[in-house]
This record gives C-alpha cells, sequence and structure tokens, in this order.
C-alpha cells in the first residue's frame, strides 16, 4: 500500500515489490477486529460494574 501516493490515478505498474503488499481489506479487517476487541472488553466491564 502507498498512503503517500500524490497522483489522482495511483501507480500505473500493479507488480509487487520485493516485500510483497497489503490491501486496504485487511488494513480495514484489522481496524474492525481492533474495535471488536475494545467493545467486547467496555462491555464485560459494564457487566462486572453492575454487580
Amino acid at each position: 500500500m502507498d498512503l503517500f501516493d500524490g497522483e489522482l490515478g495511483g501507480r500505473d505498474e500493479h507488480q509487487m515489490d520485493a516485500g510483497g503488499g497489503c490491501s486496504w481489506f485487511y488494513v480495514v479487517l484489522i481496524g474492525l477486529v481492533i474495535l471488536a476487541i475494545v467493545a467486547v472488553n467496555r462491555f464485560f466491564d459494564f457487566v462486572g460494574n453492575l454487580f
């Protein structure tokens, strides 16, 4: 992934470089997993405070 690509159209060459790459799908997936962990943690903290 190139976050600092200044052109509107992005890169013209779509081959993989030597280090591989990371697609936006995995970035969003990791973000959703982190949000789910935080939400579950807050839920159990709230339930624990009730008792």
